[in-house]
């Protein structure tokens, strides 16, 4: 995979175009994120404006990578992202939001999201998240990525509940 093209792990295969599919209920913002990502040799298999409408399309769409913004109406772009992570484990999801909130990271995280960039990212570090997201890294704005560490770390550290001694 060349560091200016979207090929090299859609499907497995080294040249097949990664398959992106773009969720904001912005049409200028999602469009122009579909068309750079297309540009960059991604293959965009569909676009959507709203949760319900982005569940329906990415089902029957099977994107690697789903781009997806949290403020959706409809239906949230965190349960956007439980329903298609629960029904396909291998989708990759890229969160690409304007809220860099600690809650709303780690909500997305929490709902099967393996990456969150704010959309003050340029257009490089769009298309380069997408590109380390369809290859399985996590892919955080800087800063955030020691916000879900330390989430992690805390939740590691708790003790485990007790089993139920009445089992």
């Amino acid at each position: 995979m060349t560091a200016t093209s979207g090929t090299g792990t859609g499907q497995g295969e080294e040249n097949t175009p990664v398959r992106v599919m773009v969720v904001d209920d912005h049409p200028m913002w999602r469009d122009a994120v579909a068309r750079d990502l297309a540009e960059s040799g991604f293959e965009v298999v569909a676009t959507a404006g709203d949760g319900e409408q982005a569940v329906r399309r990415a089902l029957a769409a099977a994107p690697d990578v789903l781009v997806l913004d949290l403020n959706l109406p409809v239906k949230p772009g965190v349960q956007v992202c439980k329903e298609l992570v629960a029904h396909n484990p291998a989708l990759r999801v890229l969160v690409l939001s304007a809220s860099g909130e600690h809650a709303d990271v780690l909500e997305a995280v929490k709902s099967g999201a393996t990456g969150y960039l704010l959309k003050s990212a340029s257009t490089q570090e769009l298309l380069d998240a997408v590109r380390r997201t369809a290859a399985g890294d996590p892919v955080f704005t800087p800063g955030l990525a020691g916000l879900v560490l330390g989430e992690y770390r805390r939740l590691a550290a708790e003790p485990a509940p007790a089993a139920d001694a009445g089992t």
